[in-house]
């Protein structure tokens, strides 16, 4: 049965291989982005996600109601500190809020939230995702977003955190409704954003990360997954964080591919 799924960053991207995926399905997508319309979007809304008016204004303009949502916009560390805790954050917080609030989000639907390996130590840093959560509105996470004291990439890493904290609490929430909400943590992606991913981390490191699995993902390798969780036979799938990353964190749990064998640990230790 075809969905009406909502898509965030559906311009470029992952995002864009999403859209393109259920829209093959039958599915019908509507775009939010601040970049152009994408081809195969039955609507495309201008939203800014660092920018609570303009997410007000959009969801207020929505017609009818989705089975889906794709949180998927998102920005790299090297766009400063406090543009990424406003999108990646509290931008994703409010777009999800309010559209549940407005009652456009319907019972069993699935919620997807595109986290980060960067974020896969999570459960160790709970106090700063707390500090995060302690602001209860956007207004709020404004004030957390200008004083953040660490470096950029400091803050994304912080902000997919997040992600997957808020994905399973959401989770337990939205339950009773039977609404899923999961999130996916891709590794390396070949998208607009990778030349600054690969500033904030290294182009070495960035290198080393894709030798381990053979090659850095496409937009495709992510957007399988997410399409699958959005509208996919995964019903029983609910409050997990998904890596899909070729087994990459699975080496650097296990030790395949070594942490302390790559450019960046050895460089600390020089």
């Amino acid at each position: 049965m075809a969905k009406r799924i909502l898509l965030t960053g559906a311009s470029t991207g992952i995002g864009n291989a999403t859209l393109q995926r259920l829209v093959a399905a039958g599915h019908e997508v509507v775009n939010l982005d601040v970049k152009d319309a994408p081809e195969g979007a039955a609507e495309h809304h201008h939203c800014d996600l660092s920018d609570p008016a303009s997410i007000d204004e959009v969801v207020a303009g929505l017609d009818g109601s989705f089975d889906g949502l794709g949180n998927i916009a998102g920005v790299a560390g090297s766009m400063g500190a406090e543009l990424v805790l406003r999108v990646n954050v509290y931008g994703l917080r409010h777009i999800t809020e309010t559209l549940l609030a407005a009652g456009k989000l319907n019972d069993r639907a699935s919620i997807v939230n595109i986290a980060s390996l960067a974020g896969m130590v999570w459960n160790r840093h709970l106090d700063r995702i707390a500090e995060l959560d302690a602001a209860e509105d956007f207004a709020a996470g404004i004030e957390v977003a200008q004083s953040y004291e660490r470096s950029g990439p400091a803050a994304y890493t912080l902000s997919k955190e997040w992600v997957v904290s808020y994905t399973k609490h959401l989770a337990g929430r939205l339950v009773g409704r039977g609404i899923r909400v999961n999130s996916v943590s891709p590794g390396p992606v070949d998208t607009p954003l990778f030349p600054f991913f690969e500033q904030d981390t290294g182009a070495e490191q960035m290198a080393w990360l894709n030798e381990q699995v053979g090659r850095v993902a496409t937009p495709d390798d992510q957007a399988q997954v997410v399409a699958w969780l959005l509208a996919g036979e995964s019903g029983w799938v609910n409050g997990i964080d998904l890596p899909v990353d070729n087994g990459l964190s699975a080496g650097m749990t296990v030790g395949w591919a070594n942490p302390k064998d790559s450019p960046a640990s050895r460089s600390r230790r020089s």
